[in-house]
């Protein structure tokens, strides 16, 4: 079972990505007042990119420990980890750039966020995909 553990984490990075993309922040914009939205906006975003980020390195770890030879597996959660963290130290930046007004640098950081969170949702879509045609090959 451990040594599926980073499938089952890209699993849930999928999901997590795909929920609070699709549900969860547009129906904060649409049922709350952009005052109370943006506090929680606020507090939510950095939580998600944590959990990303740490599902990441716990799916690192667990493809080092097994030995697991694949080295785009590596790779790619490496670079979902630091695509998140990334992310995560940009957020004090984006909450300035919006408290001060900045609406060209908030775009700018926002908009890549927003790339970053894409690309970690490919990356782990891929994982998901390589994982099934590797799982006999190299996991055991």
């Amino acid at each position: 079972m451990l040594k599926n553990l980073p499938y089952l984490n890209s699993g849930i990075i999928i999901g997590i990505i795909l929920f609070q993309s699709i549900f969860i922040a547009p129906a904060i914009n649409q049922l709350i007042n952009t005052n109370e939205a943006a506090i929680f906006l606020r507090y939510i975003w950095p939580i998600f990119f944590i959990i990303i980020g740490f599902l990441s390195i716990i799916s690192l770890i667990s493809v080092l420990k097994y030995k697991i030879q694949k080295s785009s597996l590596k790779i790619y959660i490496i670079i979902s980890f630091a695509l998140m963290l990334s992310c995560f130290i940009s957020v004090p930046f984006i909450n300035n750039a919006k408290d001060v007004n900045n609406e060209f640098l908030w775009s700018i950081l926002h908009m890549k966020t927003v790339l970053f969170t894409l690309i970690t949702l490919i990356l782990n879509v891929l994982i998901v995909f390589r994982w099934n045609f590797i799982s006999n090959e190299t996991i055991e």
